[in-house]
């Protein structure tokens, strides 16, 4: 099967979104079929395009990717980011436009929920049938976050969403509480499947004693204090910097006890680390590919993951950074609304420390616990067993090719 896939994030970007849809792509491809990708020049989450990817259009033949050409924000307010989006929208609607490639199933990731539209929009025009991912429900979750407040844009971004729902043949979610927003919006739950974030157990696993401390000793990471680590974006949306630089800065006198790690890159990068610098030993280690994120994490002992309260079902509430942590066997302190599916994860495998959302004096105390136990390894570990039975990202990944499966078959009748 000929298969067109439209993805805002993608390969070498080392994003959830990005991820997710190399696993996807790669499972695809092992079922024999014939993918083509068009993503916009990488350039998440730093605004400046990958090194190699200068060029305004360029493609790998080899690995039927196409990069197109994008506006690129020097920052993420909202409205730089929706021209960027629309620049994507644009590129990709005139790229598929000249194109021969002849698909017989389109598959979409959104958000952003632009992307979505550009694929609906070519689903539509050329009668293919289209398969959404949807990681995050929009503009459910930009209200959530008080991104969207004009009613205007509201129902404008509303409609679209109709749209794109319409126009899927089968939508799959991350979480069951996003399932049960969109059956409340009418979409056919027959419709709807399932696939967990989760983490490759292969890739994110713990590592022995000997080879932490030479990962230790290569970037001058403290061998006699207990690493905490944050690796993700630092742009504005579901991370709550605030609540952790606050934290951070209030455990100045445990400074002796503890090294901080900050990954990733963003807007608010520079901020953050200004509100740290003062009051924390810490190295930033900018935006780390895959393989050295997961060497970097298995080689500390907690990791730090604060989240903004969602009080809907809008998506974002079961964070890939949860079981990346512990399938390394590094305990995770998450802030998250005690009745989130996360929470409920949380209570099943035990491996951290849940605190209450914006709340910067939860999340310290939470970190003060755990740098007293002397236990990390074992707590890490529970995790690592967990993931490893109910969220391994390739078991879970393979959900897709029975997916794809029937609906090629529904294609072939």
């Amino acid at each position: 099967m000929r298969i067109l896939v439209y993805t805002h994030f993608f390969y070498p970007e080392a994003g959830a979104g990005s991820i997710r849809m190399q696993y996807f792509v790669e499972t695809l491809r092992n079922c024999k079929n014939e993918i083509r990708i068009i993503s916009p020049r990488p350039n998440y989450p730093s605004s400046k395009p990958y090194p190699g990817h200068e060029k305004f259009y360029q493609k790998n033949e080899s690995a039927g990717i196409h990069y197109l050409p994008i506006y690129i924000p020097k920052n993420h307010s909202l409205i730089k980011r929706g021209l960027s989006y629309l620049s994507y929208f644009i590129s990709s609607f005139i790229f598929t436009s000249l194109w021969r490639f002849n698909p017989d199933l389109v598959i979409t990731s959104s958000p952003p929920i632009s992307t979505a539209l550009a694929a609906a929009c070519f689903s539509r025009l050329n009668r293919k049938k289209m398969f959404l991912d949807l990681r995050d429900i929009w503009p459910d979750i930009g209200i959530e976050l008080g991104l969207l407040n004009r009613n205007f844009s509201i129902q404008a971004l509303k409609k679209i969403e109709t749209f794109i729902l319409n126009s899927a043949e089968s939508i799959i979610v991350t979480a069951e509480g996003d399932k049960t927003n969109l059956v409340k919006k009418g979409v056919s739950q027959d419709s709807i499947s399932i696939i967990f974030n989760g983490a490759d157990t292969a890739l994110f696993k713990p590592l022995e004693e000997s080879e932490i401390n030479k990962i230790r000793i290569e970037h001058e990471i403290p061998l006699d204090k207990k690493v905490l680590i944050y690796f993700g974006s630092y742009n504005y949306g579901m991370n709550d910097l605030d609540i952790l630089s606050e934290a951070l800065v209030k455990l100045k006198k445990y400074n002796n006890e503890f090294y901080f790690i900050a990954a990733g890159d963003g807007d608010n990068r520079e901020s953050f680390i200004s509100k740290i610098s003062q009051s924390v030993d810490y190295k930033y280690m900018g935006a780390l590919n895959i393989n050295s994120l997961s060497k970097i994490l298995a080689s500390s002992d907690i990791s730090l993951i604060p989240r903004k309260g969602l009080k809907q079902d809008t998506g974002g509430n079961t964070p890939v950074k949860c079981f990346e942590s512990w399938a390394a066997g590094v305990p995770v302190i998450l802030s998250t609304n005690p009745d989130s599916e996360i929470s409920k994860i949380f209570s099943e495998n035990q491996a951290g420390i849940l605190t209450e959302p914006d709340n910067a004096d939860s999340f310290m105390i939470a970190i003060q616990s755990l740098l007293k136990r002397n236990d990390l390894k074992k707590i890490g570990l529970s995790g690592r067993k967990y993931v490893e039975i109910n969220y391994n990202r390739k078991i879970e990944t393979k959900k897709l090719e029975k997916i794809i499966t029937n609906l090629n078959n529904h294609i072939a009748h």
